[in-house]
């Protein structure tokens, strides 16, 4: 069955309306997945609405005339807590969380992180992680985007999971993340996992003192984006993702 990619507009559209699309996903549907007149895609409001909708020219700017609405499936019960990693590698994780379906990732500052980057080149990271959920989310057919937030203290972020708890990945960990999930997720599952140089036993003992479990990953030890990949699959997994049969949905 073909795929069906996804568009984000601005503002809701009515059954029978034709909308344009940006230039950048006119050059998107044109030049990179060679879609014309009379191909299927739908449009999203990144919140979950879905349209339907049939390419009626290539422009440009492409044109698509719109039909009735449909649901789209909620994002996952899974916020990422991740610390700020090397550019290439945040980007990495930021976009396989989108791809998954994640509900969110929150960038933590961590007493072994890298250096905390100025308020504007924050700004600027974020944007860009921002850009690359999205492109992630439209080609996996999601009708959310995921929420990249940050830069949260990791004191505050522990903060926002009370009383509800999580899961903190280290090596250090008492309990296999496995096992953890499987006494039953916390939803939604927060997974906290730190950068390069992992957690400071002093941020271990605040989490454990915040209600988180700390939790291995296995025998041996990970590399950050590593672990929240794994992190991500098996908490998806244990909240039930992957046995959705997605039916109704084009892929």
């Amino acid at each position: 069955m073909r795929h069906v990619f996804r568009y984000l507009v601005s503002e809701a559209p009515r059954e029978g309306d034709t909308v344009a699309l940006s230039e950048e996903d006119t050059r998107h549907l044109v030049r990179v997945v060679r879609r014309g007149p009379g191909d299927r895609l739908e449009l999203t409001d990144g919140a979950g609405r879905l349209w339907p909708a049939t390419v009626i020219a290539t422009g440009p700017p492409a044109t698509v005339r719109v039909e009735a609405p449909r649901p789209a499936p909620a994002p996952a019960p899974v916020v990422l807590y991740q610390g700020l990693i090397e550019g290439n590698r945040l980007d990495l994780v930021v976009e396989k969380a989108a791809e998954l379906g994640v509900a969110r990732v929150v960038l933590v500052t961590a007493e072994r992180g890298r250096r905390t980057p100025a308020p504007e080149a924050a700004a600027r990271r974020l944007d860009r992680l921002r850009r690359l959920a999205g492109a992630a989310a439209r080609q996996a057919g999601h009708g959310h985007l995921l929420e990249v937030e940050g830069l949260v203290p990791f004191g505050d972020a522990l903060d926002e999971v009370r009383p509800a708890g999580g899961y903190l990945i280290d090596a250090r960990g008492e309990v296999a993340l496995t096992d953890a999930l499987g006494r039953g997720p916390a939803s939604p599952a927060a997974l906290f996992v730190g950068p390069e140089a992992g957690f400071s036993e002093a941020e271990l003992g605040a989490a454990r003192d915040a209600g988180l479990a700390a939790c291995r990953l296995g025998p041996v030890t990970l590399r950050a984006e590593t672990a929240a990949l794994v992190a991500m699959s098996l908490a998806l997994g244990a909240s039930g993702r992957f046995a959705e049969t997605g039916e109704g949905a084009p892929h």
